[in-house]
């Protein structure tokens, strides 16, 4: 884009400065009647030209300065951002439940030593992991902001609900000694356990009250169960179906994961919040509005690739697909800010431009600081627009610092020129590129085509007013 601007922006001022270049010939042409002053007119209109783009091109000087302070700012605040998000919690991802069976098995080996047989027995223990049937689970996603100093970073209360069905599966495990039913668990796995407020319901069917929870999983080997909390439970063989009821509330930042481990897995989430960003498995439906969203996921479990029953020692990772959204802020003024700065230099060539026509037009004159004193309050606007972005709503600080350049350039020019009329058309000019430039920071996902735009109809419109002119002889 900024490629583009430049060179538009080049023929724009190529442009201007032919059209100058016959007001200015054909005036001192008719006040002169013949040739005798052309080679001085000449000299003094390249002189100025030249003048006048070096003031252009010391206007990068400033503009470049502030966006790298623009940048700077930016960066501290994504990293205050980061800190309030590691203390309140970070993205959080969800997974499970899980049902954990501990087992014992043993590996029987022959070997030949000295001509002789010998058998060897090891008994070994390991873990069944058994990923439910069926799963639904509910998140709704309260955003608010935390602030420290002039930064605030947008974060969510989330309250988790759903339930799960278990079947105590029949398997085949070489060398099995049995199962211990009594000292089976109930996982839940939740990547950042300090970021959990309460746990309200980890029941199964029929049970009454809140069991005891206990911190961990003990499943490190097993990829997105490393950490969370869980609950022992005795199993009854018999039993072979299990339904357990959760609900649970937990602080994050950024976005939430739920991994989907069941056979069929549905997954709904909702938030107050307008901005989400899906990934992963895309959602199967989804509502936005300006209240918030809702997003359903339907899963099933043929679209990965680990099984519902496997041993813990097989170290499966079961992050491979998720139901993902991040809840982001489409522009962030300090994105607006590095937008506005790309067209910084096309508003003051603009300017310029005006300027010169009114100045080859006219009898007044204006000097090579003058104009750099036009540039400077132009960039002046942008330096305003970053410090008071901070502290003011964005609309607030782009009134504020562009009441700067709207007032005080064309008092400027009105008194360097002598022409009050000459002060209300750059006035009215930069009413309108104000408003134009504004109007472009607001629309995130049109801003390349209204850019485009307006370097278009500027083009057009100095075409248009240099379609009939001729040097006369």
């Amino acid at each position: 884009m900024f490629e583009i601007i430049v060179l538009v922006v080049a023929l724009a001022f190529l442009g201007a400065m032919g059209f100058g270049a016959y007001l200015l010939l054909k005036s001192v042409m008719k006040k002169q009647n013949g040739q005798a002053a052309l080679p001085q007119f000449k000299s003094k209109l390249t002189l100025k030209l030249f003048a006048v783009a070096m003031v252009g091109l010391l206007s990068l000087i400033p503009l470049g300065m502030i966006q790298d302070l623009s940048q700077d700012r930016e960066s501290l605040y994504r990293q205050v951002v980061r800190e309030i998000g590691h203390t309140w919690g970070d993205s959080q991802t969800l997974a499970g439940p899980v049902l954990v069976l501990p087992f014992r098995y043993e590996v029987i080996s022959d070997s030949n030593i000295d001509g002789k047989q010998h058998r060897s027995r090891q008994v070994y223990s390991d873990e069944l992991l058994i990923l439910p049937k069926g799963m639904t689970l509910d998140a709704g996603l309260q955003h608010e902001f935390r602030h420290r100093g002039i930064y605030q970073s947008l974060v969510y209360l989330g309250q988790v609900k759903g339930q799960a069905n278990f079947e105590l599966p029949k398997v085949n495990i070489p060398g099995l000694l049995g199962f211990d039913y009594n000292q089976a668990r109930l996982v839940f796995g939740v990547s950042a356990n300090q970021a959990i407020e309460t746990v309200s319901r980890f029941n199964l069917a029929g049970e009454q009250g809140m069991p005891s929870l206990m911190s961990g999983t003990g499943l490190d080997n097993t990829g997105g169960l490393g950490r969370g909390f869980h609950r022992t439970i005795a199993l009854d063989p018999s039993q072979g179906e299990y339904q357990l009821t959760f609900q649970l509330s937990l602080r994050g930042s950024e976005g939430l994961e739920v991994l989907p481990l069941a056979e069929l897995s549905q997954i709904d989430i909702h938030a107050d919040w307008p901005h989400p960003s899906f990934q992963g498995y895309l959602p199967a439906s989804r509502n936005l509005s300006t209240e918030g969203f809702d997003a359903n996921w339907q899963i099933s479990h043929l679209s990965r690739n680990f099984p519902q029953v496997f041993r813990a020692s097989d170290g499966r990772d079961l992050t491979e697909i998720s139901a993902s959204v991040t809840l982001f802020e489409p522009v962030t003024h300090y994105g607006k800010i590095e937008r506005s700065l790309k067209y910084g230099i096309l508003f003051i060539l603009l300017t310029y431009i005006l300027l010169l026509i009114f100045e080859l037009g006219n009898k007044s004159r204006l000097s090579a600081v003058q104009y750099l004193m036009v540039g400077g309050a132009m960039c002046l606007f942008y330096l305003l627009l970053l410090s008071l972005s901070e502290h003011l709503l964005f609309l607030t600080a782009y009134l504020v610092a562009a009441a700067v350049p709207l007032l005080s350039i064309p008092l400027y020019v009105a008194s360097a020129s002598g022409s009050r009329r000459q002060g209300a058309i750059v006035a009215a000019m930069l009413a309108s590129l104000y408003g134009v430039l504004y109007s472009i920071l607001q629309l995130e996902d049109y801003a390349l085509l209204m850019g485009t735009g307006l370097l278009v109809l500027i083009m057009l419109v100095l075409m248009y007013l240099t379609r009939h002119q001729q040097i006369e002889e």
